[in-house]
């Protein structure tokens, strides 16, 4: 009420006191602005190491199973025929035969349970987990905002 007042008395006071709260306005904005963009660029490093981090996992994965493929196949051609000539000498062909298979597969299953372990990571814990934050915080701050 004084302040309108003050504007019936003198205009240019007015004009004055607008131009220091625009000024002051700005300025605010501007350090939102500042703080916003420096909170953006943290995220995106965050994400980016996460990110790194994640592409390592999957090429792990990947290679073991490549790994546990070369040996369900290829230790079954090359090697298993080596194994059962020499155990076929005790036991028997079709035995030693049957007991090559079980250790490939058992070696494969290994291979195989290791890489369904690693399957579990997620994408960015921390990151979304910050997105999720900072949408709470808007929320709060469009809410207190918005009240009469």
């Amino acid at each position: 009420m004084l302040a309108m007042l003050s504007w019936l008395k003198s205009p240019a006071a007015a004009k004055a006191s607008l131009k220091e709260e625009s000024a002051a306005l700005l300025q605010q904005a501007k350090g939102v602005a500042v703080r916003t963009a420096e909170h953006a660029n943290a995220l995106a490093e965050l994400f980016s190491a996460e990110l790194k981090e994640y592409a390592s996992c999957q090429i792990q994965r990947l290679i073991m199973l490549v790994l546990a493929a070369i040996l369900l196949l290829g230790a079954y051609f090359l090697l298993c025929a080596f194994i059962v000539l020499f155990a076929a000498v005790w036991v028997g062909y079709i035995w030693a035969t049957a007991l090559v298979c079980l250790l490939n597969i058992a070696l494969a299953v290994a291979l195989l349970c290791r890489v369904r372990r690693l399957a579990g990571k997620q994408l960015a814990p921390a990151t979304r987990q910050e997105l999720i934050n900072d949408w709470q915080c808007l929320k709060l701050l469009i809410k207190e905002n918005n009240k009469p």
